[in-house]
């Protein structure tokens, strides 16, 4: 998508580095630039990561691509529709390959007295919030509530090392 594209490469010229702070990117296209509110630059930052067109290092972001090739249309700014995407959360949804082991850790879930929808949302902020695989943050949510996990860490470690 090169609306992302000129996101990133609007920002990083605006600022003249090639190298900035997850804050300094937040504050710079909310409060600086004026484009999204902060909460939603958080989003932008987050979809903007996860489509590869940021590299986080430690606390720093940089851009994965030369931001003076990108033809950044002069008065740029995000659309809405770039909003609503980055606050689309990734769907706790399983796919084919992780089906069976959500299901399982859903069940666990269900057996502990926590309701289905319950135990979605609680998975999806956890996954939104550390940035980290589905099924790591349902093993994360049963820990936390007092389920014995180490029957499901090894599968969960396969699953992911599959993709």
């Amino acid at each position: 998508m090169d609306e992302l594209k000129f996101t990133a490469a609007a920002f990083f010229r605006n600022k003249g580095k090639n190298v900035v702070t997850e804050d300094e990117f937040v504050m710079g296209i909310s409060m600086d630039m004026r484009w999204v509110s902060p909460t939603d630059a958080k989003d932008v930052l987050s979809l903007l990561i996860r489509e590869n067109y940021l590299v986080k290092d430690g606390g720093y972001l940089r851009p994965a691509f030369d931001v003076h090739t990108a033809d950044v249309p002069l008065g740029f700014k995000p659309s809405n529709d770039l909003v609503l995407k980055a606050k689309k959360p990734k769907k706790a949804v399983p796919d084919v390959q992780t089906g069976d082991l959500l299901s399982e850790l859903m069940a666990k879930a269900e057996s502990l007295g926590m309701k289905r929808k319950d135990f979605v949302v609680s998975v999806n902020a956890i996954q939104k919030r550390l940035n980290v695989d589905i099924e790591v943050a349902a093993l994360l949510m049963l820990r936390d509530n007092g389920a014995d996990i180490h029957e499901y860490v090894k599968k969960a470690y396969e699953t992911i090392a599959k993709r």
